[in-house]
């Protein structure tokens, strides 16, 4: 599997809606996350396996130190936390794999969830409530 097949949950939701500036993280995180947005636009039938720690966009971005998120917005205990929150909104587990699509799905359905409303530290950088009114 490529480095985008296996992504921690948050990513899966937020890397689609979030815009803002990630100059700052290096050419190589930037790659990557155009990577994965395209990857998630697609819609088709590429499977994604839904894993906890650490990703391949995690070991792009320079905030990733010793298989740990170190980012000012929440270290890896913060982010896992965010990680369950996401599964646990979408009915999912990790090591559930699904299409892109079903995936996709899932979050038309279920986006924002509640946490996004009131307590993701990123919401003002969120295009999902521009796009759910």
């Amino acid at each position: 599997m490529k480095p985008i097949d296996k992504l921690r949950p948050h990513h899966i939701l937020c890397e689609r809606y979030l815009e803002f500036d990630i100059s700052g993280r290096g050419e190589t995180f930037i790659k990557m996350s155009t990577a994965v947005k395209e990857f998630l636009a697609a819609d088709g039938d590429q499977e994604i396996e839904l894993i906890e720690g650490i990703d391949g966009l995690c070991r792009s971005c320079p905030e990733c130190r010793n298989e740990r998120c170190d980012s000012s917005f929440g270290n890896e205990d913060q982010v896992r936390r965010l990680d369950g929150i996401v599964l646990k909104g979408l009915g999912l587990s990790y090591g559930d794999t699904r299409t892109v699509a079903k995936l996709n799905k899932l979050i038309r359905a279920n986006a924002p969830l509640p946490f996004c409303r009131t307590k993701c530290p990123w919401r003002d950088e969120c295009t999902i409530f521009q796009l759910s009114g």
